[in-house]
């Protein structure tokens, strides 16, 4: 008998792209803000793809993204970083004007 562990096991921690996709993105959309310094952390990922869903979701959860942008260099994207470690780090991480749950139905 065979077993094989879901492609999403291990959120923010797994190996697999696409779980650590899944975990963004579920945070995002249920606007689990608990899950900003996890997803702050995603920011310095290799994978373009993660940090782009990464500053995305942030800006959904916060409406902030401090000049960060996934395709910068990463001497640049590490000054926007470390401005989100900051705001993480000291509880000044912006509150967004809007619910979550507004963003399901935007295009």
């Amino acid at each position: 008998m065979s077993s094989c562990a879901s492609p999403t096991a291990g959120g923010f921690d797994a190996a697999s792209p696409g779980a650590r996709s899944k975990a963004i993105q579920t945070a995002a959309i249920t606007g689990d803000r608990s899950a900003i310094p996890r997803i702050v952390e995603q920011l310095d990922s290799d994978d373009p793809a993660i940090r782009m869903l990464a500053i995305e979701s942030l800006k959904r959860l916060t409406g902030e993204t401090y000049g960060y942008k996934h395709y910068d260099p990463v001497y640049v994207r590490n000054e926007a970083i470390a401005k989100w470690v900051k705001a993480v780090e000291s509880g000044s991480v912006p509150q967004l004007a809007r619910s979550p749950a507004a963003f399901r139905d935007a295009p």
